[in-house]
């Protein structure tokens, strides 16, 4: 199969330090942890680790022929002219637009739809490197004042600050301790709405990690336009559920204002309104008079995007259960079915998130030149068939959502589209976790595996029921599982970032160590000849605002390691 022991060459890879007394004890069931000490992002071992890890996968990237060819052709589909939507406030009317190739897009404004544009808001100017980005914006309704949430290194920590329209001038409004807001103002233009968290105490550690240790006890507040943060009114607040997400949001009219509150991504969700007329001044300063309402099926609303007619290819295959799961499949028409395409199968499966195939610049060069076939397996654990589906796939039965995308990936070969050694798996973030599960437990002899910024087992957050699908815990060497056949691990690229705050890089960095040191280094001989390496990028976060360079540049990078571990050749 594709690997670099094709080339006679063979990898050596960092000797990570073990501390086998690094143990946990979770109501009697023992963790061992022994590269707990890769938890520390800042101590010079770490960074070590890291180093030789980044010189590592790029001795392999290097023998990847196809690598620059997709980084050309990547580059050129990206550079065009790029245009959102406008939409319009007050008499202005406001819209993003992206020459091409710059790193962020660019927030214009102009006058009339006639009228000429000019720059209101450029992040690339914020930034040498364009790693400064635009999380979320909001207008104000007499168009005077743009509130914006600016987010670095792909950070989900935001920072609002406040522009004159008029003539581009930066308030000295600046709001911190924001994450996973919106900004909303009030129809007078005298302030908005915001949620935040509170500011840490000293020695706590912000940058710990939603998936690590979640941030807890969400507050929303409403800040007054020229005022300093501590004048902010809390509005609204739950001690008793510190995992709860507050968000609000102005009626079109004006006069009330509604309060979402979420857990997660948890669909049965609360939602409150506030009549903003009959308050002092027009402002909430209390919702505790707020009444529940119960769940409403909303069909009104803005359209914010459309489906055309299209034609889509969706087989149904059997779960080891015997779940029917769809699978999208994305490919040249009437391609024989031989076994002889290289094959790139996508899943996630979790936080009733649907997905469906949509265009994508990278997965239309694998097509085009690499002869590609994608397919997206739409597991248990996400929204396609609602509630029901959501749940099956989640907490407790998780292995669901394992048992579909392995059923999926054998049904692909027995089809004819692939061969196991043809077959690449790929997923990010709730993704990640699911590529990281199935390698460790699929018997299909796979030719690769991406894993981008997953969550792969922190001993910490690891109930005794999550421990049997646990990646970190459950790396075996599956020729002495399986000795009537010959198997190892595919090849395997994990993704991170440094910046990450909502799955830290530790989860990558662990995963790492432990497979390379079990599968590889701690044998003298070992039948693991596929390369196993981690893609660590720097100012970067969870994927939100990252500049267009390094999405091509890690597009270009992980499907040129896949095509070399397919054997796959370039097709012009």
């Amino acid at each position: 199969m594709g690997s670099l022991c094709a080339l006679d060459e063979s990898l050596q890879y960092p000797v990570a330090r073990r501390d086998d007394s690094v143990v946990d004890d979770y109501h009697g069931v023992k963790i061992a942890d022994p590269y707990r000490w890769l938890e520390d992002p800042d101590a010079e071992e770490v960074k070590e680790f890291v180093q030789k890890q980044v010189k590592l996968t790029e001795s392999v990237l290097e023998k990847c022929e196809t690598r620059e060819k997709l980084r050309e052709n990547i580059t050129k589909l990206f550079d065009h002219p790029r245009y959102e939507a406008p939409f319009r406030r007050g008499d202005k009317y406001f819209y993003f637009h992206n020459t091409g190739l710059q790193a962020q897009n660019v927030l214009y404004v102009q006058d009339s739809l006639d009228g000429e544009p000019e720059v209101l808001l450029d992040p690339n100017s914020l930034s040498e490197d364009g790693t400064v980005a635009l999380s979320t914006l909001s207008v104000s309704e007499d168009a005077k004042y743009l509130a914006y949430g600016l987010s670095a290194s792909g950070s989900d920590w935001v920072t609002i600050k406040v522009t004159r329209v008029e003539d581009k001038k930066v308030e000295a409004d600046t709001l911190s301790w924001v994450k996973f807001s919106s900004i909303d103002w009030t129809h007078d233009s005298k302030g908005f709405f915001y949620s935040r968290y509170p500011a840490p105490k000293e020695g706590e550690d912000v940058d710990a990690g939603t998936e690590t240790n979640s941030n807890l006890n969400h507050e929303l507040y409403y800040h007054f336009l020229g005022t300093d943060q501590s004048e902010d009114i809390l509005c609204w607040k739950d001690p008793e559920n510190p995992k709860y997400l507050f968000a609000a949001s102005v009626t079109e009219d004006g006069k009330y204002v509604l309060l979402y509150i979420e857990e997660g991504c948890d669909p049965v969700n609360k939602f409150y309104y506030c009549d903003l007329s009959v308050l002092p001044n027009g402002l909430i300063r209390d919702l505790k008079s707020g009444s529940l309402l119960h769940q409403l099926p909303i069909d009104i609303g803005t359209v914010y995007g459309i489906s055309a007619r299209r034609e889509d290819n969706v087989v149904f295959v059997p779960s080891k259960d015997g779940t029917k799961i769809p699978v999208f499949i994305v490919a040249r028409k009437n391609i024989p079915l031989d076994g002889s395409h290289p094959c790139l199968l996508y899943g996630y499966g979790g936080f009733n998130i649907s997905i469906t195939p949509s265009f994508s610049i990278g997965r239309i060069v694998l097509t085009r030149h690499l002869g590609a076939v994608f397919c997206i397996a739409n597991i248990r654990g996400g929204g396609e068939y609602g509630e029901e589906w959501h749940k099956a796939g989640s907490l407790a039965k998780k292995q669901n959502c394992f048992d579909d995308f392995i059923s999926a990936a054998e049904y692909l070969v027995s089809a004819g589209y692939t061969q196991p050694r043809k077959l690449c798996i790929e997923g990010g973030s709730n993704g990640g976790l699911l590529v990281g599960a199935c390698i460790n437990q699929t018997r299909i002899f796979l030719g690769c595996a991406l894993a981008h910024v997953g969550c792969y087992g922190h001993a910490a957050t690891i109930p005794q029921v999550y421990h049997r699908y646990s990646p970190l815990h459950n790396v075996r060497r599956p020729w002495e599982q399986h000795q009537d056949q010959p198997s190892q691990y595919p090849s395997t690229m994990l993704l991170t970032a440094d910046h990450d705050d909502r799955v830290v890089p530790l989860h990558s960095l662990k995963l790492l160590a432990t497979m390379q040191y079990v599968l590889c280094t701690s044998l003298e001989k070992s039948p693991q000849t596929n390369p196993i390496i981690g893609r660590i990028e720097c100012k970067a976060g969870h994927g939100a605002g990252r500049p267009t360079q390094k999405t091509i540049d890690e597009a270009a990078d992980r499907y040129s390691f896949m095509a070399k571990m397919l054997d796959v050749s370039w097709i012009d």
